[in-house]
């Protein structure tokens, strides 16, 4: 027998003190006073004992997923796990599911390494990874309570982690633990007395190379401490919650910077506030920063919220209605460092955010190839197609900027331009003139939009092979600001700068005449295309017998210098005497990406040359030759396109009309639809003339089926929200209305309350059914979710309205800190030819409580009516009247989870026959006194002379298996003094079509039990 056993038997005081009921451990005062035992007995055998700290990771989401019962499952399975190898005197439970153990240092490590792998197969599988933190004593003696808290900072090293670990403590950890009290406890103070300062680092515009945005970082400098990184006081107030103080002083540093630049004269770019995940955790953060915004009368355009990309991860539907609140009230949100963990498209698909910040990781390995530039490249390309602005951070080399800015990353942001700074050196640097310069925010607009374009989007080899290699061999491109009759490249590509290098400067600008004209010619069309804003194809001959193709578009005005930007891309290098086709080649390759089809017509002579795409829809090689074109054009359109359209393109589709609306109108365009794989498909069709003259037209077909459907889409949602609108208006008693495709499970919301999004619905989806039973744990009264989740799926809704034409489900549903019943109608309907399920939410919480109260007085008059004048409990007949209320709930599809259990008072005919009928009736009143304190959360009613049924629900349903065995060691210690036993049998509810069937099951499992009793 151990010290500690052998202390426990013999009563020093410990015995049957502060044990933990779940696992039978110590508790944490008990196992503070065993373990210096424990601790001394290792000494005494020449070990070096070790305090060691366990805590499951992750319980709080296993508890929301299985529920409390099972997680209490796992922490006793845990709890034999740790008996099993450590002893059970050596093991404590500090509460929740942290426990502690007293080992020896030479075997630690091995026992550690075994509980982890039993651990992978305890409780059917249903476990967790464990965080395990060790204090050796042999690195100094201290108190209990001191060895643990040091092998839990050791443990929490590694919090981030989803895989079993375990790490030992050392004097670094100490230290850091005294860093962090220090950041903890000095918070305040340091807010207060300017601890904590406010330095702003620029970003820069990379169309104008100046200043449009300031991100505001915090700095700690600690009159003690010295300087503190942000990486040491950051986190640890993001783990503490304490963080929201940080980013609301930040926010007001920000705001008191306006004022002073305002009252200056000085130009204020926006300036952004990192707001942390914790934030949203501490407080309502969205209103705190407004509040504080119009307390200042600040613009909320100016202040910009950054949100990083891990924090969108944690909880995710919550984080994006945070979002869409910010932008709501007018707040630009920006997605920080993305890029740093697992970056998802989906998330910039769901979620609108202005600008993404790509991670200065990508800049890392710039040097090291091609695979960073082409990664950073395909992002940039990524956001522009999606409508959003982009930075990248941590530039710092004139390389790194320039290829940047080519391939269209709107804003830079590193050392290269600029550290952070204090408000003070801004200011200063205005004083001395030596700022980079801040952009005019009239300008914004004109240089978002030429920072925007990516002159790499071309990116096809310019030898035609398309090797990887080659991702940025693309066509000269370049931007060129065309004012007063000025004219300055504002940015361009490599490809442009070695044609400008390799082919101007050795013949266009030389003395052939012909070149002179062609540079004549292009500062010309350059001027036209600035004025009236069409896009144009121009042919110059730029000497020695070259002729050149150049694509020229406007894409932008500034509105306060008036200077206009366009676009110049070279197509095409050709001998002036190449045939029709390879010269213009290049043309139908360059706009290959908008055009599934394009055709070059010779007005004189109406041959033409088709060029479609290839199999791998980037292949424009397959051409075909003709004559005729508008003739030709006509017989392509009886066999080819949709029926409904034929008349249509052919009335409109003559070189009459075609001319006369490019002469007028600049281009002519119709839309129609072809037949592809025979269904009709949407296509736009385009023509225009080339320069050099009125000889010859191009014209280029896209595909616009999915903008034209989406178009038809959000006309039908449109009539869809004005007859709901009606709806709602005349019934008045609707919440919400949802339309969901039963194809493919796509939902639309409408008139929906504010409180009802609040609640974490959504507006829109495409898994009706399944982001239902997601979010229903947010919105539905926990007594009515498991209800909700059984009975709301998308085969029982199907079921029952092939059924009876209608589903129809009762619930409460939480609005705020409001609890409303709800009634929940699904009907199917034809629209559009396609079958649509309309869903109805009603709110009848006037209704329900109108009859609660009526059930309430009839329940009252009943209890008075339907007492056991012997018991006191319910009688018979006030059980018939649950049982009838129970099986209209199944027959509705609205029964909660309960159990039934009948029960029998065992020996009461003996005690009769023997003692008289005083004796038993006390007896039987001694019986229901054990039946209503083993279930005294659930109505107990007596059905017949010794016969008793109990319907148990919530807390009582979850436990009953534990409720069951607590009356079996009852009646186990009631046998042996002689006192009433009663035997029970429990049935659970599953999808039995009345409570008569339940009550079978239970009566066979109350004679089983009976029998069982009596071999006692």
């Amino acid at each position: 027998m151990s010290r500690s056993d052998s202390m426990t038997e013999t009563g020093t005081g410990l015995a049957g003190v502060d044990y933990d009921s779940l696992t039978g451990l110590s508790g944490m005062n008990r196992f503070f006073e065993l373990a210096p035992l424990k601790r001394d007995e290792y000494l005494a055998e020449g070990k070096d004992p070790v305090a060691v700290y366990f805590d499951l990771n992750g319980m709080k989401e296993f508890n929301m997923k299985f529920g409390f019962a099972e997680g209490d499952k796992l922490i006793r399975a845990m709890a034999d796990v740790l008996i099993k190898h450590f002893g059970r005197e050596c093991c404590g439970r500090f509460g929740g599911d942290r426990f502690t153990v007293v080992s020896c240092e030479d075997r630690i490590a091995e026992q550690i390494k075994a509980v982890f792998e039993e651990c992978l197969s305890i409780n059917e599988g249903k476990n967790l990874p464990l965080r395990v933190g060790i204090y050796k004593h042999s690195i100094g003696a201290v108190e209990p309570s001191t060895a643990f808290d040091r092998a839990k900072m050791a443990c929490d090293v590694n919090r981030g982690s989803y895989v079993s670990r375990f790490a030992f403590f050392s004097t670094d950890m100490l230290a850091a633990s005294r860093k962090k009290n220090h950041i903890i406890e000095n918070l305040d103070r340091a807010l207060k007395e300017g601890w904590v300062q406010v330095y702003y680092q620029p970003l820069i515009r990379s169309a104008n190379s100046k200043v449009c945005d300031e991100e505001a970082l915090a700095r700690w400098i600690d009159p003690e401490k010295g300087f503190l990184s942000p990486a040491d006081f950051i986190p640890v107030l993001e783990e503490t919650k304490l963080i929201y103080k940080l980013d609301l002083y930040v926010t007001e540093q920000i705001l008191k910077k306006f004022k002073i630049q305002d009252e200056r004269g000085l130009y204020a770019v926006p300036c952004s506030v990192n707001v942390s995940r914790a934030d949203f955790e501490s407080c309502d953060i969205v209103e705190e920063i407004r509040k504080r915004v119009d307390d200042a009368g600040v613009s909320r355009e100016r202040l910009t919220i950054e949100i990083t990309e891990s924090a969108m991860a944690s909880d995710f539907e919550y984080m994006k209605k945070q979002v869409e609140r910010f932008k709501e009230l007018g707040f630009k949100v920006w997605m920080d460092d993305y890029g740093s963990g697992y970056s998802s498209p989906v998330i910039l698909q769901k979620i609108k955010f202005d600008t993404i910040k790509l991670d200065m990781g990508f800049l890392a390995h710039f040097d090291d190839g091609n695979d960073s530039r082409v990664i950073i490249s395909s992002l940039v390309k990524m956001a522009m197609g999606l409508g959003i602005d982009t930075v990248v951070e941590g530039v710092e080399t004139e390389e790194q900027a320039e290829f940047l800015k080519v391939i269209g990353c709107s804003m830079l942001q590193g050392y290269h331009f600029c550290k952070p700074i204090p408000l003070s050196t801004v200011l200063g640097r205005y004083e001395k003139g030596e700022q980079i310069g801040f952009e005019n925010p009239g300008e914004v607009r004109y240089y978002s939009e030429i920072g925007s374009v990516n002159l790499y989007d071309m990116s096809f080899s310019a030898d035609g092979e398309g090797r990887f290699e080659d991702y940025f061999d693309t066509m000269p491109m370049a931007i060129i600001e065309v004012k007063a009759g000025a004219y300055e490249v504002i940015r361009s590509n490599r490809p442009y700068l070695d044609f400008m290098k390799d082919y101007i400067s050795n013949s266009v600008i030389s003395a052939d005449i012909e070149a002179q004209k062609a540079c004549r010619a292009l500062f010309k069309s350059l001027k036209r295309c600035a004025d009236d804003g069409k896009q144009m194809i121009i042919a110059l001959n730029a000497g020695e017998g070259k002729k050149l193709h150049i694509l020229l578009r406007r894409i932008a005005e500034n509105p306060v210098s008036k200077a206009k930007a366009v676009m110049l891309v070279i197509l095409s290098i050709a001998d002036e005497g190449q045939d029709l086709a390879i010269s213009y080649d290049s043309i139908a390759r360059a706009l290959s990406a908008d055009f599934m089809y394009l055709y070059h017509v010779d007005l004189r002579t109406d041959r033409f040359v088709e060029y479609s795409l290839g199999d791998d829809e980037s292949d424009m090689s397959v051409e075909r030759r003709g004559d005729d074109f508008f003739n030709a054009a006509r017989a392509d359109a009886m066999t080819r396109l949709y029926e409904g359209d034929r008349d249509y393109f052919i009335k409109a589709f003559t070189r009459e009309n075609v001319l006369s609306a490019i002469d007028e109108h600049g281009s002519f365009k119709i839309t129609y639809r072809l037949l592809i794989n025979g269904q009709p498909v949407y296509m736009d069709m385009k023509a225009l003339r080339m320069g050099g003259g009125n000889r010859y037209i191009v014209i280029g077909v896209n595909n616009v089926d999915a903008r034209m459907k989406q178009q038809d889409e959000l006309e039908r949602m449109n009539e869809e929200r004005i007859i709901y609108s009606r709806i709602m208006a005349l019934s008045g008693n609707y919440i919400c209305f949802y339309t969901v495709d039963p194809e493919n499970d796509y939902y639309m919301s409408y008139h929906a309350s504010g409180e009802f999004y609040d609640g974490g619905w959504s507006i829109v989806g495409t898994d009706f059914f399944k982001d239902a039973y997601e979010q229903s744990e947010k919105a539905i009264f926990e007594d009515d979710l498991e209800l909700f989740r059984r009975s709301f799926s998308k085969d029982k809704v199907m079921k029952q309205i092939e059924k009876n034409g209608i589903f129809t489900l009762t619930y409460r549903m939480k609005f705020g800190d409001k609890v409303k019943y709800v009634l929940l109608k699904v009907a199917c309907v034809t629209e559009y030819d396609r079958k649509q399920l309309v869903v109805g939410l009603l709110d009848i919480d006037e209704r329900k409580k109108r009859e609660r109260e009526y059930a309430l007085k009839l329940a009252a008059a009943r209890n008075r009516v339907h007492l056991d004048e012997l018991t006191g409990v319910k009688d018979k007949h006030a059980y018939v009247d649950v049982e009838s209320e129970i099986n209209t709930l199944i027959q509705e599809g609205n029964a909660t989870p309960f159990a039934l259990i009948l029960l029998d008072i065992i020996g009461l005919k003996k005690v009769n026959d023997a003692k008289g009928h005083d004796a038993g009736d006390d007896h039987l009143k001694e019986g229901c006194r054990i039946v209503c304190d083993v279930f005294h959360h659930s109505p107990v009613y007596r059905v017949g002379g010794d016969e008793f049924v109990v319907i148990a629900t919530g807390r009582d349903y979850d436990q009953i298996d534990v409720l069951m065995d607590h009356l079996l060691k009852k009646n186990k210690a009631n046998k042996a003094k002689g006192g009433v036993m009663v035997a029970g049998g429990a049935a659970c509810y599953s999808d039995e079509l009345s409570v008569e069937g339940l009550f079978r099951r239970a009566d066979e499992a109350m004679h089983k039990n009976k029998e069982e009793l009596s071999r006692i």
